[in-house]
């Protein structure tokens, strides 16, 4: 089959919505990986192994995300992950110290003590719908508070987000008009919002301020650059950490035996984050693109043009790959996954999403640790992330 040249939308896509309101997915991935390797849907390639996947991750030959051209309703390749090459190292250089360990971990006493007053709120009131309440609130202000742009605004970022993530449409061309409007209207947001932090830039401690003090090779970063980054930080850090914190929450709140394994042992709590993300798979899948032929092995071979869906979702429960990939075990001994992705577009917010879930899990473990889920009230969206929309909790 020969590659196509229109830009595939993996939202559109068969499998996608094959699975768009399961509340469990994991087994048609589970499927995936252990029958198909890998087939085309809907024009592109459809790659659901572990080692498949990680191949091309790491190839030389292999584009990411951005590999046709912005992809999320601007004109922009989105820094730095759809940028590749020299660029991309260039601009990992810039970016990756600050969201390095080191630099987030001071963020923990107030992420802490947000955490401690959206719960004590929730609990006051005997319960809340913890997506909206929780999972949204605590990780979007701790990200507004990280870049320095003002929690007055968070309704219109959150806006912006589902604009650009969660678009209206039921083709690519409606999905794509609908970016670009939500996407133009951070544009102009930024060109005020920017004027005034330049004003300040040497009272401001925090992301945004640092990028306008950075050169690269010497020169200040321009100001298309600079938009490209903060596009893609603006829907990053708002949208995957609060899926990741809805997922986590319902599992342990249908599973009460594992949630009271956390409680009499908290030091598996890692571990066990690590093992629920390989399960749940907040993102499940990702774009890319091959500059040439790519053999994989055995008869799997990637034409070049080709572009590529890769479903992290499915090489998280390859059988192939994990022993009994279906049962969640907080003591696995092999819990290598891909919900951060892998290879050199590994997500530069990793070890963020990591402190603010562990922090939030802490707290509402030892707030709250025998709360209840409406179970019958769930909402799940499996399109471009997982996440559980509707989490209605009893807390006592």
């Amino acid at each position: 089959m020969q590659p196509v040249s229109t830009r595939f939308d993996p939202r559109v896509s068969g499998l996608s919505q094959r699975v768009k309101d399961l509340a469990e997915p994991q087994c048609v991935y589970f499927e995936k990986a252990r029958d198909v390797r890998a087939e085309y849907l809907d024009g592109a390639l459809h790659l659901y192994r572990h080692e498949d996947i990680l191949a091309v991750n790491k190839h030389q030959d292999v584009l990411g995300n951005g590999g046709r051209g912005g992809s999320f309703g601007h004109d922009g390749r989105l820094i730095p992950l759809e940028i590749d090459g020299p660029d991309h190292k260039k601009w990992r250089r810039l970016l990756d110290p600050l969201f390095a360990p080191k630099r987030v971990q001071h963020l923990e006493d107030s992420i802490r003590r947000l955490a401690g007053e959206l719960i004590g709120e929730a609990q006051k009131a005997g319960g809340a719908e913890l997506y909206g309440d929780f999972c949204t609130l605590l990780p979007c202000q701790t990200f507004l508070g990280l870049v320095g742009a003002p929690l007055s605004d968070l309704g219109f970022f959150l806006e912006f987000k589902e604009g650009v993530i969660h678009p209206k449409g039921e083709t690519t061309e409606e999905i794509d008009a609908n970016m670009a409007a939500a996407g133009g209207k951070l544009l102009e947001y930024f060109n005020g919002f920017l004027a005034d932090k330049r004003r300040r830039i040497d009272k401001d401690d925090d992301v945004i301020a640092e990028l306008l003090r950075a050169e690269v090779g010497g020169e200040p970063l321009a100001e298309f650059d600079l938009i490209n980054i903060l596009f893609l930080l603006m829907f990053a850090g708002l949208d995957t950490v609060t899926a990741s914190l809805s997922c986590l929450i319902t599992w342990l709140g249908r599973h009460p035996e594992q949630r009271q394994a956390l409680v009499d042992s908290p030091d598996l709590l890692m571990p066990a984050i690590e093992e629920l993300m390989r399960f749940e798979s907040p993102v499940p899948s990702g774009m890319r693109y091959a500059q040439r032929s790519i053999d994989l092995g055995d008869g799997l071979v990637i034409p070049e043009g080709e572009q590529i869906n890769a479903f992290w979702a499915a090489a998280n429960v390859d059988p192939t790959y994990h022993s009994d990939p279906l049962r969640v075990d907080f003591r696995r001994e092999r819990t290598a996954h891909m919900t951060f992705a892998s290879g050199v577009h590994r997500c530069l917010g990793s070890h963020l999403a990591r402190l603010e879930l562990r922090i939030a899990l802490q707290e509402l473990l030892i707030r709250a640790p025998q709360y209840e889920i409406d179970v019958d009230a769930l909402t799940y969206d499996n399109i471009a992330v997982r996440a559980v929309t509707n989490l209605p909790v009893v807390l006592r």
